[in-house]
């Protein structure tokens, strides 16, 4: 397997065809097919289906596809690596969108004026994408929040928080806290990554809540929570990654079951460079 070929393959699912494909990659379609041909015999699978107008992608191909990229990708992070390191250092770090302000922290100021020239390069996505970056070696770390599965990672707990309910004056007032029992009247919009913990917690209490919006990315719980939608259910970190305007009300939930931590994880049987190591420190001011 070439690292070519799998340039051709991702070409051929993000093209919809094989003429197409060869017309983007400047070759002639009969060598692309071929190649195709030869990498499923490889593999001892058929990754793409050939339909009359367009090829799909099979469930192998479909796993074989995330693999290709996550390969392209750290062939192309390593390249840029090696002919910039004699410029500058850089970390390559994990962050989903519930955490997106952490790098922000005025705790890693210290650290930064330190390293003036290091470059930060930021993947996004949910946890389990992070986790799968982690051990396919595309990224140093990654800031994520419980929960999440330990298995092959090594970590160290940040701050615990609280869920947080937004929403305007017509479903919160200006009480200092909130439960969820109060909350059942109206309608909530949630971050899909904690829906089973705020469905698991709503249960125990035989409570049925009225979700109107579940969505993969804090901030489109706040913009909603923003325009007078509903309720959003968000830690409370997540409150620095949108400007939620003055009138909307931002109530912390003391259910304790909501709670969440911030956590840096990285692969256990990996050798941390001093510069990781000390970047890891520069957040102690945040640990359990």
């Amino acid at each position: 397997m070439e690292l070519r070929q799998l340039l051709y393959f991702k070409t051929i699912v993000e093209e919809g065809t094989i003429s197409k494909a060869a017309i983007a990659l400047h070759m002639a379609q009969p060598p692309l097919s071929m190649q195709l041909k030869s990498l499923e015999d490889e593999l001892g699978v058929t990754l793409l289906r050939r339909l009359p107008r367009r090829v799909e992608l099979t469930q192998e191909g479909r796993l074989f596809y995330k693999r290709t990229l996550q390969i392209l990708e750290l062939s192309e992070q390593t390249t840029r690596e090696v002919q910039d390191i004699n410029y500058h250092q850089k970390i390559h770090i994990g962050i989903t969108s519930s955490n997106g302000g952490i790098m922000l922290n005025p705790c890693l100021d210290t650290f930064k004026i330190k390293y003036p020239d290091l470059a930060f390069e930021i993947h996004e996505g949910n946890t389990y994408e992070m986790i799968d970056e982690i051990k396919s070696h595309l990224i140093d770390l990654a800031i994520i929040r419980t929960p999440f599965d330990s298995t092959g990672l090594s970590f160290k707990y940040l701050l615990q928080e609280p869920m947080i309910a937004i929403g305007g004056g017509e479903y919160l007032n200006d009480t200092k806290h909130i439960t969820l029992s109060d909350m059942m009247p109206f309608p909530l919009i949630i971050y899909r990554r904690y829906e089973r913990i705020i469905q698991e917690a709503c249960l125990n209490q035989h409570l049925v809540p009225n979700i109107i919006c579940k969505n993969d990315d804090c901030r489109t719980s706040l913009l909603w929570a923003n325009m007078h939608k509903g309720i959003a259910i968000v830690p409370q970190s997540a409150l620095s990654l949108y400007a939620i305007s003055e009138e909307i009300k931002k109530v912390p939930i003391l259910e304790q079951e909501l709670y969440t931590s911030v956590a840096i994880v990285w692969r256990n049987d990996q050798d941390l460079s001093a510069l990781i190591k000390e970047f890891i420190d520069a957040f102690n001011p945040l640990s359990q």
